[in-house]
Order: C-alpha cells, then structure tokens, then sequence
C-alpha cells in the first residue's frame, strides 16, 4: 500500500478510421438478427437497394452506399430516426408472422400499420423542410 510505480508511456496521435462497408453476407446475417425479412425476402431486398441507387455492390461483395442512398438515411433521420432503424421493418414482420400463425387476424395488423404510417407519413410531409439542407 502506498507503493509508487514508475514507468513510460508512449503517446501516439492517430486518427479513428470507419468501419468498412458490410458485405451482404454481413447484411443478411444483420437482417436476421433484427428479425427484417425471410429467407425467401432478404435476397429481393437487397436487389432492390441496388435497382433503386442507394447501394452499389462493389469488390468483395461490399455494399457502399450512393450519395442518394446517404442523403435519404441522413434526411429520414432528421425528421423520424425510427425510420431508418430496424425496430419498424422488424414490428411488421412480426405481425406478419402472428397472422400465419392465426395470432392475429390480418385485418387488425393491416388496420394499425395503416394507423402507424399515416402517422409517420403525415409528421414526415410536415417536417420535410428538414431534408433541404441535404441537397
């Protein structure tokens, strides 16, 4: 107790890098954990990033995002984060699989995601102002 160690720190300044782009087995394994998509869905998903520009697979089978595709993520987030996050996407799969299992009638979860993105629908055009510094 009391004892003094004395030694040498060496300090390097460095700069913090990125993670690197996800590869789309990175991607899928990621969309199972959130529970977004099915075996038979995740593929077309991930078509139809690439089909609609926010994505382009690059060497290695990276997925890098387009200025398109950033600008949509950085505006959506502005105005309502919790349509870029997976809780949505995942909430509704979930639902979709309570109607196959007869835990909820389609009628009702078609009534509420309505409901919910009515909603977020009619907040987003409110605040789509938001967006206008991106572009």
């Amino acid at each position: 107790s009391g004892e003094v160690v004395r030694g040498t720190l060496d300090i390097k300044e460095r700069l913090t890098t990125a993670p690197g782009y996800l590869t789309e087995s990175e991607l899928i394994t990621m969309m199972e954990k959130n529970g977004i998509g099915t075996d038979a869905s995740i593929p077309t998903h991930i078509e139809n990033i690439q089909k609609r520009f926010y994505v382009t697979l690059e060497s290695g089978r990276r997925l890098v995002p387009s200025k398109l595709g950033m600008v949509l993520v950085q505006g959506y987030h502005r105005i309502d984060s919790s349509l870029v996050l997976p809780k949505v996407r995942s909430d509704i799969e979930d639902q979709c699989n309570k109607i196959a299992k007869g835990l909820a009638s389609k009628e009702d979860v078609v009534k509420k995601a309505i409901a919910l993105f009515q909603g977020k629908f009619d907040f987003f055009v409110t605040n789509i102002e938001k967006m206008d510094i991106l572009f």
